[in-house]
């Protein structure tokens, strides 16, 4: 290791470094063996247009046909390619390169010359490779618009369309020889298009993505596959029959979670037939009727929740200004008759001041008393309405400010003002003002805050803002569904000191379906879990008549794969894995460009994710070439 390097690098990478390298060595990691600098021309920066031109030129003194393979060293001329190289300093950057044509002398080979190959940039591409993965490995994980946005910031000069042609560059590689695979449904969009997807049931990547979810396509796919031996899959009736007839021998494997999920959604529906939403304990005794409720403040004045909350009635100021401001705490709710009829009075009074005004003005002079006759006023209003100046004519359109008696709020009105230019919660002012001592009517404090909410900050509060209804403090309240849950749920110590459970036995005594539905969970869950399937056959005989039925009936139907979902080792797990990355893909592609282009994305998505192969490797031959 070099003295430099030892005296400028992090210690955890001072042992990758073994000796230093010539200039020369970082022109060929850049360019390649091939390639070099042409010292004849000067690589140009265009700064304006965030651009860098390089030109390189060939030094190679032979080349392979791309036809015959055979190799020729005559040089026949000269060819040039123009690719995008990795970007520098966020600028796109391009290679002009000089390369060598060489005849072929190959007699029968069809061309007679050809221009020599590079490694890192494929025929009729107009990037290099490293720039095309990176394009890849982004529009995998993204849309393709914000791929493409993402390669503008970076450097890389490429339209989304474009990133759509190299997806199908993608090659996929069919597996004939597969054993065990997983099929389930998937949607393109909920409740109108669904489609089939196949995964792999060693790496669990993706093999193939079907249209629709009828059996028709599955069946044309295992045709293809005759070695499937075993299939993990939900309990569909349609791809258990397409199994069924084209692969006869082939071992089906039930789901265990949708087994799981069909049973508990049995016991839910005998639950909601004979179990209450809300179940009411009081004195260690379930309640046959709810209890009333009892109005209570939403915030009692007593909380410790106003002890770090201070505020004083000082006047509010307008903090860019530094100007008091106004603000209207009277009850002048505009929308009410009382309001809308004065509102009225003054526009119509308004209306007449300005008439009266204009005739004064342009008519012939006549008698006041004849004029204030007119407009049904007397002389005086006449002579005040005439001598009022333009902006006093504009105050009568306004509410007229009384002065305001004294009450016991004039001592918080600013802090309710103050209070709710904060967005503090109503309900939650309304106990503040009687937790720092107002004694008043609490009516007059409720109208005011009203008021103040109303007429300043356009709130129009419910009724009975500041109290919400509660059942007795002695009367514990449990729903249905939390007792479901504890009953199903496999780690109870994540429930550990809950209600439901201190109060399940009372719970299970007081409901006896709630015990049989217990018994049935258990004895089920053992038996699924379990390695013993014949057990599956006493369960089935000891719940045919109970109110699982049904549930019993479709087991019964599908028999072969519940047992073996108990026998085999293989579950449906990796299934669901692979459609979380499907959901993820899908909702990148904003529902567009097709089943292929989806199907390319998962594809990928899963090949990377689960295979551990590199973007690179992910490009088909014909890109390649």
């Amino acid at each position: 290791m070099n003295i430099m390097a030892e005296m400028i690098l992090p210690k955890r990478d001072r042992e990758s470094v073994s000796a230093s390298i010539e200039i020369k060595d970082i022109t060929e990691l850049m360019f390649g063996s091939v390639l070099e600098v042409d010292p004849e021309k000067k690589t140009d920066v265009d700064h304006a247009g965030k651009r860098i031109h390089m030109y390189l030129r060939s030094r190679s003194t032979s080349a392979i046909c791309p036809f015959c393979e055979k190799e020729s060293n005559v040089l026949h001329g000269k060819g040039f390619r123009h690719p995008q190289w990795m970007p520098i300093q966020g600028m796109t950057t391009y290679a002009h390169i000089e390369l060598n044509r060489y005849k072929c002398l190959n007699e029968c080979c069809p061309v007679k010359t050809f221009t020599e190959e590079l490694d890192n940039v494929r025929r009729s591409q107009h990037r290099s490779d490293i720039v095309n993965s990176i394009i890849l490995a982004l529009s995998v994980f993204c849309s393709d618009i914000a791929a493409a946005l993402i390669c503008k910031e970076m450097g890389i000069i490429v339209s989304h369309d474009s990133i759509n042609r190299i997806l199908n560059h993608i090659l996929v590689e069919d597996e004939p020889d597969i054993e065990t695979i997983g099929v389930d449904d998937v949607c393109l969009r909920k409740g109108r298009t669904y489609h089939t997807v196949i995964y792999d049931g060693n790496d669990h990547h993706l093999l193939a993505l079907l249209d629709g979810r009828d059996g028709k396509e599955l069946k044309e796919w295992l045709k293809s596959h005759p070695k499937v031996n075993t299939v993990a899959r939900d309990r569909a009736g349609a791809y258990a029959g397409a199994i069924k007839e084209v692969l006869p021998d082939c071992l089906q494997v039930a789901d265990r979670f949708h087994l799981f999920q069909n049973l508990i959604g049995y016991l839910n529906d005998i639950f909601k037939a004979n179990i209450p939403s809300q179940i009411f304990i009081q004195g260690n005794e379930v309640l046959d009727e709810a209890p009333e409720k009892t109005p209570v403040e939403k915030y009692s004045p007593d909380s410790d929740a106003f002890d770090d909350i201070h505020y004083d009635n000082s006047a509010p100021v307008d903090e860019q200004t530094g100007e008091i401001i106004t603000y209207c705490d009277k009850r002048r709710f505009t929308n009410c008759l009382q309001y809308l009829q004065q509102k009225e009075n003054r526009e119509r009074k308004h209306r007449m001041i300005l008439e009266l005004r204009d005739e004064w003005n342009k008519t012939v002079k006549q008698k006041k008393k004849d004029l204030a006759a007119k407009y049904g006023i007397n002389p005086a209003s006449l002579n005040k309405y005439l001598s009022m100046t333009d902006e006093e004519v504009e105050q009568v359109l306004e509410i007229t400010a009384y002065k305001k008696r004294y009450t016991d709020m004039n001592d918080y009105l600013n802090i309710v003002y103050k209070m709710l230019k904060d967005h503090f919660d109503p309900a939650f002012i309304y106990s503040y003002i009687l937790h720092i001592g107002y004694s008043g009517s609490r009516n007059s404090l409720d109208q005011h805050i009203r008021a103040l909410a109303q007429n300043n900050f356009g709130i129009r509060l419910k009724k009975d803002y500041h109290h919400m209804e509660r059942y007795p403090e002695d009367v514990t309240v449990i729903s249905r569904f939390d007792v479901l849950k504890y009953m199903t749920i496999k780690d109870k110590e994540k429930m550990k000191g809950s209600d439901v459970e201190k109060y399940y036995s009372i719970i299970e005594e007081h409901y006896p379906v709630v015990k049989l539905c217990s018994e049935i969970w258990t004895s089920f869950h053992d038996i699924l879990m379990g390695k013993n399937s014949d057990q599956l056959d006493n369960f089935l005989e000891k719940y045919e008549s109970s109110p699982i039925t049904p549930f019993i009936n479709g087991i019964k139907k599908d028999i072969a794969p519940v047992k073996a979902a108990i026998s085999s080792s293989v579950s449906s797990g990796f299934v669901e894995g692979g459609n979380c990355r499907y959901k993820a893909t899908k909702r990148l592609m904003f529902g567009r460009s097709g089943l292929r282009h989806l199907f390319l994305k998962t594809y990928a998505v899963s090949i990377i994710m689960r295979t551990g192969k590199s973007v690179s490797d992910l490009f088909s031959d014909e890109q390649n070439s």
